[in-house]
């Protein structure tokens, strides 16, 4: 470990400058949002019916009041940085409504709602959320494609062993509109400019240069991926990145994107949860609730259609109608997946290997091919649904075999059964099924399982079946 010097390393002066710059932005947002919509509900104000002046004043006041209070607090004005549009646009409707709310309710309890014209005020509450929604928006993509211009900026120094590195580096590349730039990189094991991609730079040594780098440059962040190659610990590895004033951060090379990465605490113990979600009791009967409802009322309905597809398949080839096969379901727990055959009757020695279905697959009948390209086979997994075995929506059930061969390749593959398995799910509707060529399809579909689990809600669900019908048709299914 080299000698620390006594004085701790300085910080950037310019990289203050930059971080300010964001923060202006804000600050000029949080006094001009009240201000205009303070503006606005005194422009539609003239329609008020007789509204004496000591009635609307404390409005004048209340309208700024509770946009600097409630705003804020809904994030509006944090970074742009590392949150979606989507997110975005949810919290200024919401922080907006909730405004909205209160203003009424103060308008309900001083009796003085009736004066107001409900026409303008519709209209200024619109006008309202137009204003936040627009601005917010178009200064958000302005700053993006300032930053990718190289604008409001912040400089980044990188330690980590190469590859590390490089993946870093290509991620930056990759998102340039975040504004970051890595200005210099350090490695226990360093290597030639001509032994990494062209989106690093040359690496300039190691744990020695990195701390005269730093006392000498100035950079906004330091990144590090912890290694052990040059023998020191995560302790040793914090209480030399502490000696400096800038900001430090920890990027964990070894991380998945499936992961969660979000913190929380025990005690004074700072625990990270890289996977698992964890639904309420209240939202796990509100999930099976909609299931049995919506599975009841399916199963009366196209219960004609069950007939005639079971009499189509033991027409079509000899063997049973219904294909019962074990698969992995909540928790990890075999259950018999129904589904109605689309395959010849293989021999026993056959059945013991799980081939996933192929294009022009000559196990599958005439019947079949026009059931899978349809989705018309999963229609008997209703009835497990009904049993409980799985949901309407959730992470499709994979064959055994594939859950033993995948679970030792991707990592966090069995967290995919920490919910139950669905007849459709957000990786079918998103374009990640049928056959799995290459390892990064199953990579995909599992990113969008733990994606589901992640975000779940009943809208999901409702939004999931609603593409799942729209798309029933599929190209991709044989």
């Amino acid at each position: 470990m080299p000698q620390q010097n006594s004085q701790p390393l300085k910080r950037s002066p310019w990289g203050g400058l930059l971080r300010l710059h964001g923060q202006d932005i804000a600050r000029l947002q949080r006094l001009l949002d009240p201000l205009v919509l303070t503006l606005l509900f005194l422009g539609f104000d003239s329609g008020s019916r007789g509204l004496g002046r000591e009635a609307w004043l404390p409005f004048w006041i209340l309208v700024p009041l509770t946009a600097i209070l409630i705003l804020p607090r809904a994030g509006l004005y944090s970074s742009y940085r590392h949150r979606s549009l989507r997110v975005l646009i949810r919290r200024i409707t919401t922080s907006w409504l909730f405004v909205l709310s209160l203003l009424l309710t103060a308008a309900f309890l001083s009796k003085s709602s009736a004066s107001f014209s409900r026409l303008d005020s519709s209209l200024w509450a619109f006008s309202g959320w137009l204003w936040l929604l627009s601005t917010h928006v178009l200064l958000r993509k302005w700053l993006r494609w300032h930053r990718s211009q190289g604008g409001n900026s912040r400089t980044i120094v990188y330690w980590g062993l190469p590859d590390a590195a490089e993946a870093f580096a290509e991620q930056i590349a990759s998102n340039t509109w975040m504004g970051y730039q890595i200005i210099a990189w350090f490695s226990p094991a360093p290597t030639r400019p001509d032994q990494h991609s062209q989106n690093l730079p040359s690496c300039s040594g190691g744990l020695r240069e990195l701390r005269d780098w730093l006392n000498s440059h100035d950079v906004d962040r330091l990144l590090f991926s912890h290694v052990t190659r040059d023998g020191l610990g995560m302790d040793q590895m914090v209480q030399l990145f502490g000696d400096c004033s800038i900001p430090i951060v920890y990027a964990p090379h070894w991380a998945h994107p499936t992961m969660r990465f979000t913190v929380d605490s025990i005690g004074t113990q700072p625990c990270i949860d890289l996977w698992g979600s964890e639904q309420s009791l209240l939202d796990r009967q509100l999930k099976r609730s909609f299931d049995l409802v919506l599975t009841g009322i399916g199963v009366v309905l196209i219960a004609p259609l069950l007939l005639v597809i079971a009499i189509a398949v033991k027409l079509s080839s000899p063997g049973p109608v219904f294909y019962m096969q074990d698969r992995y379901g909540l928790d990890g727990k075999r259950f018999k997946c129904f589904k109605f055959r689309s395959m010849r009757v293989l021999d026993s020695a056959d059945q013991a290997v799980v081939k996933q279905a192929t294009a022009d697959d000559p196990r599958i009948t005439p019947v079949g091919a026009f059931l899978r390209r349809w989705s018309l086979d999963e229609l008997p997994q209703l009835f497990n649904v009904l049993r409980g075995d799985m949901s309407l929506v959730g992470p499709r059930p994979h064959a055994v075999q594939h859950n033993e061969l995948y679970r030792r390749v991707i990592p966090g593959y069995m967290q995919r059964h920490a919910c139950k398995p669905g007849i459709t799910g957000l990786a079918q509707v998103s374009g990640w099924r049928g056959e799995t060529r290459v390892l990064s399809d199953m990579e995909n579909r599992i990113y969008a399982d733990l994606t589901y689990q992640r975000e779940w809600s009943l809208k999901l669900d409702i939004k999931i079946l609603i593409k799942t019908f729209l798309r029933l048709r599929s190209g991709n299914a044989y």
